[in-house]
């Protein structure tokens, strides 16, 4: 079969699946239907199988063979690991306790006398709650409630608010979803993952930004103020959460409990089983705490119904994304592609960067972070054997790029949260944001090659 076939079909396939994404179709629809589409392709013209030795007879059975084997695999993996986060996550925002959390770390910004350079100081405390408030849109509806009135209170402008509110979008850390999908990719303790190899490239993104923020908001409010375009809001009064004080430890307990059981050898707790564990702990302090003890056992609905909700929005991508993925995979039009160009100079890079921009493009489309890294991540074991470099090399900075994909897409719930918020419309917070998630972008690529190769 044509190598330069294989190639084209899979630029035109990945080319009618954003086309049908950008159409407004269900994500999950068109994953699933262009997955079992593209492997009955792929099987026709190389013959690849789509179950391997495990066939069950026919092409035709075997694509439902994989969509039941990918349900397995994904719903009792990592689909329940980020189930229990969100449910977790969802019972610390009933109880306020992250709300807790956002209000105390956001508090001392209110102290620094230069309103730009509190800026960077939102961004870096923003990053910091993103290790335990995975939710790109959760995080974001918290600071809205917290942060944004204190940045008000100081006069900064509500477009130049809501954008750096934006800009704390990169997923990261042993508890977030996306880099718990790539440690099971790299077949890497998710721990390892964060401290091996995700911690130097998010830093240096963020430790960079933090620098440009306060020289690039400046500039843009002084050339607002300029052309009459400058923006003032009403102020509005910053809220205490009526809970104590030691609630803003709760949503930390899942986070501190993986850390902790990395170092001592003799234990080994996972993702699912730290939250169940905060789960439980919470409970308790619930119960001796509070006088409506009869409400309490109420509150798992909370996390069940998030559990459900998140089963909808992000594992059902997962398994859906799979399908497209393997499709992807059987055509081989991107391991061909990163085959001829192997020797390359720079070739590594090359790769890396059209990977990263893959996703960051999906991310865009999609208006989310997950769904890009699910279809095109698991290309990247095969990619990076036939270049001759850890697999962390590829899929590393895809990861991060989808994210900064979801945050520059006006169709993304935090987005559209943060623009409502201050009063504009999505497409204006983008442009606004748009010039330093590239640069972050660009720093993610260089980051992830001088750390990883």
């Amino acid at each position: 079969m044509s190598s330069v076939l294989l190639i084209s079909l899979t630029v035109i396939f990945s080319g009618i699946v954003a086309k049908l994404i950008l159409n407004k179709y269900n994500a999950i629809f068109v994953f699933f239907t262009s997955g079992i589409v593209i492997m009955l392709i792929a099987n026709a013209l190389t013959g690849t199988p789509i179950l391997g030795k495990a066939t069950l007879g026919s092409p035709l059975l075997d694509v439902f063979g994989f969509l039941t084997k990918s349900f397995k695999s994904n719903l009792s993996g990592i689909g329940m690991i980020i189930m229990s986060v969100t449910g977790y996550a969802a019972y610390m925002k009933h109880i306020q306790a992250s709300t807790k959390l956002a209000y105390l770390a956001s508090n001392p910004l209110s102290k620094i006398k230069n309103k730009y350079l509190v800026l960077s100081g939102l961004y870096i405390v923003g990053m910091a709650l993103k290790l335990v408030i995975t939710s790109q849109a959760g995080l974001s509806v918290l600071l809205l409630a917290t942060v944004f009135p204190v940045m008000m209170a100081i006069g900064i402008t509500p477009i130049t608010a809501a954008s750096v509110l934006s800009l704390i979008c990169i997923d990261y850390g042993p508890n977030d979803g996306s880099t718990i999908f790539m440690s099971g990719v790299l077949k890497m303790n998710v721990v390892d993952v964060f401290l091996k190899h995700q911690i130097y490239v998010a830093g240096s993104i963020i430790l960079v930004l933090a620098i440009v923020i306060p020289l690039y908001y400046k500039y843009m409010d002084a050339r607002d103020l300029t052309r009459g375009e400058y923006q003032s809001k009403e102020l509005t009064v910053l809220e205490n959460p009526a809970v104590p004080g030691y609630y803003a430890l709760l949503p930390i307990i899942p986070l501190a409990i993986v850390f902790i059981d990395y170092f001592i050898p003799s234990t080994k707790v996972d993702v699912i089983t730290a939250n169940i564990m905060g789960m439980f702990i919470t409970f308790v302090i619930e119960f001796c705490r509070r006088s409506d003890k009869n409400e309490i056992p109420k509150d798992m609905l909370v996390i069940l119904r998030a559990m459900a909700d998140i089963f909808v929005s992000v594992v059902s991508i997962i398994i859906s994304a799979s399908c497209f993925a393997q499709g992807i995979k059987m055509l081989g039009g991107i391991s061909i592609f990163a085959h001829y160009i192997a020797g390359m100079d720079g070739a590594v890079f090359i790769i890396m960067l059209v990977l990263a921009l893959l996703t960051f493009l999906f991310g865009i489309i999609m208006g989310s972070g997950a769904a890009p890294l699910f279809a095109f991540g698991p290309l990247t074991p095969e990619i990076a054997a036939k270049l001759g470099v850890p697999t962390v090399t590829l899929i590393l900075p895809m990861e991060i790029a989808s994210a900064l994909g979801r945050a520059t897409s006006p169709v993304c719930g935090a987005i559209i949260a943060e623009a409502g918020f201050a009063g504009i419309e999505p497409i204006q917070l983008v442009k606004r944001s748009a010039p330093l998630l590239v640069l972050a972008f660009v720093i993610n690529c260089v980051a992830s090659y001088i750390f990883n190769i």
